[in-house]
């Protein structure tokens, strides 16, 4: 599903005053860690107060650590909580979005007196910051407003990390827990999918017709969804479970991803034209196969694949695309390169959602490989699935959609 589409974001000093009355808070450099040293005298001396020259001289006075990251960072409350709520403006306490805002540091007056100034509200507050801080007297802001690196977080815990893309992942967008929508929203209105691929998307070879795309209707009913088919071309049942089925359809025997070793390819002009024409909410891409059993430029056939991948997402940016691995086929050897194909899949996808795309990749080749014996049980030959592989094929594309489908009538 999506398969989204991922964008990875102490001072120790000595206190100015020196007086042990006023300043177990400032002549502890780790006051923070003192809870003491703030009782004791950091608010007592007048808090920062007395000690005001912590405060005043903006890094907490003479308190080097205390001051510096006393006056910058509220370490050293009691220079910087030194009442004058320097811890407040104390750096990343202060500046913190709730920690320095709400003034916490120690302008919450805390800062001297009691150390709730480091309580930048958990931001300054932020563990010993605050607490701790501002009753520190010296330590206090200091923590309080180092941690202030925790009102820092308090800020921008509200900010949304999301980046623009409608896709409820948290990415940077602003759109962050938005739910994409591909299908449209109006009551009553179907989604539409187009199903475009090969002749095993067109129903081959087993009558009558309709492929995957029977499964996926009859699914579709039977949970109460609501979605039809577009394409240019029809075939299939007039009726599955008792509502008229929808025929259309992209899916075009024999051809390939791209016109090449003599083979036509359903990217370019039949791809366009149906996201043109018809403009589908989902588009079920399911090729590759002629290309893997011809031995048409299977080096290449990942970086084919990649640049139809790009062809949909650029004409309908909004539409969801569920990029399918092809199926195993009969042939042991084939096989191998089916395999090696189907590989290179999951990584197109991955750097396309990345990027923002509406892409996700659908393994359908281990929805067949599940039956040992596929070989038997579900293909009608070498290639094309019978009536049970495609309602496993059915079920497995119901499977990636279903959470999009609309309610039905």
């Amino acid at each position: 599903m999506a398969v989204l589409a991922v964008a990875l974001l102490i001072g120790c000093g000595k206190s100015q005053s020196g007086s042990p009355a006023q300043g177990s808070g400032g002549a502890i450099s780790m006051g923070g860690t003192l809870a003491s040293g703030g009782n004791g005298s950091g608010g007592k001396p007048g808090t920062g107060g007395s000690s005001a020259t912590g405060g005043a001289s903006g890094s907490g006075g003479t308190t080097v650590n205390g001051g510096a990251i006393g006056g910058s960072s509220a370490t050293g409350g009691r220079s910087m909580n030194g009442g004058n709520g320097a811890g407040g403006t104390s750096a990343v306490g202060g500046s913190s979005a709730s920690g320095g805002t709400p003034g916490t540091g120690g302008s919450s007056s805390n800062g001297g007196t009691s150390g709730t100034g480091g309580a930048i509200g958990r931001g300054g507050d932020s563990g010993t910051g605050g607490g701790a801080g501002g009753r520190s007297g010296g330590a206090g802001g200091g923590l309080g407003g180092a941690v202030g690196t925790g009102g820092n977080s308090s800020g921008t815990g509200g900010a949304r990390p999301d980046s623009g893309t409608p896709d409820a992942a948290a990415d940077g967008s602003v759109d962050a827990g938005a739910a994409y929508t591909p299908c449209s929203t109006t009551a009553g209105t179907a989604c539409a999918v187009l199903p475009l691929g090969d002749s095993i998307t067109e129903g081959c070879c087993t009558a009558p017709m309709g492929g995957y795309r029977i499964e996926l209707f009859r699914q579709s009913v039977l949970n109460g969804k609501n979605l039809t088919f577009v394409g240019s071309a029809t075939n299939g049942p007039s009726t599955v479970q008792n509502r008229t089925f929808p025929q259309h359809h992209e899916g075009h025997g024999g051809y390939t991803i791209d016109t090449l070793g003599g083979k036509n390819g359903i990217s370019g002009q039949i791809t366009d034209q149906a996201l043109s024409n018809y403009h589908p909410n989902i588009v079920l891409l399911k090729i590759g196969t002629n290309d893997i059993n011809s031995s048409i430029d299977i080096a290449n056939a990942p970086t084919r694949l990649g640049k139809l991948i790009d062809e949909i997402t650029t004409n309908a940016p909004s539409a969801l695309l569920v990029v399918s691995s092809i199926i195993p086929t009969a042939d042991n050897n084939t096989n191998q390169r089916v395999q090696t194909y189907n590989a290179a899949i999951p990584g197109l996808v991955k750097t396309r959602a990345a990027a923002g795309k509406h892409v996700v990749f659908l393994d359908n080749y281990a929805a067949f490989a599940k039956n040992a014996n596929y070989a038997t049980a579900l293909m009608a030959d070498g290639l094309h699935p019978n009536d049970a592989g495609y309602v496993i094929l059915g079920q497995s594309f119901y499977g990636a959609i279903a959470a999009f489908l609309p309610a039905g009538p």
